[in-house]
């Protein structure tokens, strides 16, 4: 059986003490470098969302991989507008802390595999792109642009939250847009993430996720495969299913 630990550190950039939950499998060689799985949250969640409702237990115990899941409350993995630096601290930071404490990790980019759903899809988006030299594969489910998000400045707490995050500007030419950053690294001509991208037939957001898959479809530079299924929405009865077939196209577990 796989061993599941909490790990609580101090973070640097969010000048509090911060926890995530990682993942082994239950034998390790010596001199081993495990492939890591970062799984991101989504809005509502915590590091304990895919503990509880997937198999991610029997996945890294059957692919012999570590996992590992951090908190990022509601902030969509991003440098808050107004607020946290979430990005630089999920996304470097915690790499760094995690592989200082975990020598068994590896931390060659190709053995390091970033996921997630809805706000956690955008943002494991989000920051392969930001550090492409860290993660060299995505697996974002039911993820759109947050740029393609429709805004109005009405005073709601929607609204106030938005700006808090993004701002209350059009997203599509700022550090927060994803096709933004994409276009940033073909314009650089730098390393590139493969993206595997996934969205449920009946979720009410699959016109955002149409948008992004039909960018990265244009765009050659990228290694980018897309799944939907029918007949399932924005629900972990889909989030599930394509956790295991993401982790099938890695190959990270066997078909």
């Amino acid at each position: 059986m796989a061993t599941v630990m909490n790990v609580n550190h101090f973070s640097i950039y969010l000048k509090r003490n911060m926890e995530c939950t990682v993942i082994l499998p239950s034998h390790i060689k010596n001199d081993e470098k495990l492939p890591v799985l970062w799984l991101y949250h989504g809005g509502s969640g915590d590091n304990t969302a895919w503990l509880y409702h997937s198999p991610i237990i029997e996945y890294v115990d059957e692919g012999r991989f570590a996992a590992v899941l951090p908190n990022v409350q509601n902030s969509c993995y991003v440098n808050m507008n107004i607020g946290d630096k979430y990005e630089s601290y999920v996304g470097k930071e915690l790499f760094n802390i995690i592989m200082n404490m975990f020598p068994c990790f590896s931390d060659k980019r190709e053995n390091n595999y970033v996921s997630g759903f809805s706000n956690g899809g955008y943002g494991c988006l989000h920051i392969a792109l930001r550090y492409p030299e860290k993660y060299g594969t995505v697996g974002a489910f039911s993820a759109g642009d947050k740029a393609d998000s429709e805004f109005l400045n009405d005073g709601s707490e929607k609204s106030i939250r938005r700006i808090e995050l993004y701002g209350d500007g059009d997203l599509h030419k700022t550090e927060y847009g994803i096709t933004y950053q994409a276009d940033r690294l073909i314009e650089q001509k730098s390393i590139k993430p493969e993206i595997y991208h996934a969205c449920g037939e009946l979720d009410p957001w699959i016109d955002m996720n149409h948008i992004l898959r039909d960018y990265f479809m244009s765009h050659i530079e990228y290694n980018y495969v897309y799944d939907e299924i029918e007949q399932i929405g924005h629900e972990w009865k889909f989030w599930r299913e394509e956790l295991k077939r993401f982790l099938e196209f890695t190959g990270l577990i066997n078909n």
